[in-house]
């Protein structure tokens, strides 16, 4: 193995090494956060460090506890995949009798507004253990005075009262028995008032029953029309041809429908990145730019499509810089949770290549920590035996942002190798939409 290669390897494992050292020296957690605030009156007992949990199950923890306008003000980390409501509270708890204080959270309603990065979140009032011991015991000495002293005179004082109030309760109810006669009295002669109209209206009333009959018999011809295939409705509604001709217009309406909504489902769920990658060749002292776009159908499987080495191959005086610029790359990929492998053209010649994502899901929008291995396939050449060894090429980069990445590869690890150092950028559609919408609105607002 030429110095070349050992020094390429020993600044990857060595800028590997000085991440994992300061994750571990300063406790940082791999998994994305978000931060909230809460205000207390009393944080006695709270460890600095205390878990915030949902149903006992740890889903952050204190950044900070500071006094703040006489409360006490707790500044929270939060895992970014835990959604809060405005409407989400949290209080303080003890597990056990004489164990740790904890946060205890609630989320909130589905439905309402989230609660934003750097919100505040409710707090519920919560007791100190030695606060509920002394109100229990505040309330049986209450209890057990009462009892001590027996029944009072006040005791007697209330029963005297209540049957007092019974008394006049039952004296209101014999004063309005006048009253219920006459209600009862006033149906009864309704009832003899309708006796009477009915009587006396009885030849009017035959002629609306005759009526009615009439409007049945019209209703039981027309039926009868229907079922023996007479008038125009009939035809409509037992002519088994056109009805089957209708059921097959509707189903296929439905199956328009269906491929409709099918595809716009397609197209909503394809993102799209553009991403363009800056890179210092230091074997030939030449900066080379490469871009492409990322079409993401879903989150397992992508298509790249880019150009690499991108310059002006007519105003190049050097062959070989000539032959090497402008240089296609159309990729397929395919991913799981952690790991993508990718194969097709890499810089117009055929190449494989696997990447690892240790701490993020390959497919999320940020990935911390990437690192990947590339073969490009080269062919002999009567100038250079060594075009039939791949152009093997190991890279890693760190995530500053979900837009910007700093990275190193080694390139031609096998012959002659190649260190470069590079930065990538990454934009998204939703990020370009967000722009546009910003510079719309600033653009409005500057009318």
């Amino acid at each position: 193995m030429s110095k070349q290669i050992k020094l390429g390897l020993f600044v990857l494992i060595g800028i590997f090494s000085i991440i994992v050292s300061i994750t571990l020296l300063s406790n940082y957690s791999f998994g994305s956060k978000y931060t909230v605030c809460a205000y207390f009156d009393d944080v006695v007992g709270l460890p600095k460090k205390a878990k915030v949990k949902i149903a006992g199950v740890d889903v952050g923890s204190i950044k900070s506890i500071r006094l703040e306008n006489g409360k006490a003000k707790l500044v929270l980390y939060i895992n970014s995949d835990i959604k809060l409501y405005e409407d989400a509270k949290i209080k303080i708890v003890t597990s056990g009798i004489i164990g740790t204080k904890h946060l205890s959270l609630a989320t909130g309603t589905p439905g309402r507004p989230l609660l934003k990065d750097g919100g505040v979140i409710a707090s519920e009032g919560s007791y100190s253990l030695e606060e509920t011991v002394a109100n229990i015991t505040e309330k049986l000495s209450k209890i057990l005075d009462t009892v001590s002293k027996g029944i009072d005179e006040t005791f007697f004082n209330n029963l005297r009262d209540t049957v007092s109030n019974l008394k006049q309760v039952t004296k209101a109810v014999a004063d309005k028995e006048q009253n219920i006669t006459k209600v009862i009295d006033n149906f009864n002669s309704f009832s003899s008032d309708l006796a009477d109209i009915t009587n006396s209206n009885k030849e009017a009333i035959n002629k609306i029953v005759q009526q009615i009959e009439k409007i049945t018999e019209k209703l039981d011809k027309f039926a009868t029309n229907i079922n023996e295939g007479k008038g125009t409705v009939a035809t409509l509604v037992n002519d088994e041809e056109m009805a089957k001709e209708l059921k097959e217009t509707v189903s296929d309406i439905k199956t328009t429908v269906s491929d409709v909504k099918a595809l716009m489902t397609r197209v909503n769920k394809l993102e799209i990145d553009w991403e363009y990658m800056g890179r210092y060749d230091s074997r030939n002292e030449k900066f080379r730019n490469d871009f492409g776009i990322r079409f993401r159908p879903n989150d397992h499987k992508f298509y790249y499509v880019g150009v690499s080495n991108i310059g002006n191959a007519s105003g190049e005086k050097n062959e070989f810089e000539r032959e090497h610029l402008n240089k296609l790359d159309a990729l397929i990929g395919f991913r799981s949770e952690y790991l993508e492998a990718y194969g097709g053209v890499m810089r117009s010649k055929g190449g494989i290549g696997v990447g690892i994502s240790p701490f993020d899901k390959i497919y999320s929008k940020y990935r911390r920590l990437y690192f990947n291995i590339d073969a490009l396939f080269r062919t002999e050449t009567a100038e250079n035996k060594n075009d039939n060894v791949p152009n093997l090429i190991i890279g890693a980069r760190y995530g500053i942002t979900h837009w910007l990445y700093l990275g190193v590869q080694v390139e031609d690890t096998l012959t002659n190798t190649n260190f470069m150092p590079y930065i990538k950028l990454k934009v998204t559609d939703q990020d370009l939409a967000s722009m546009f919408g910003v510079a719309g609105i600033a653009a409005a607002g500057s009318k």
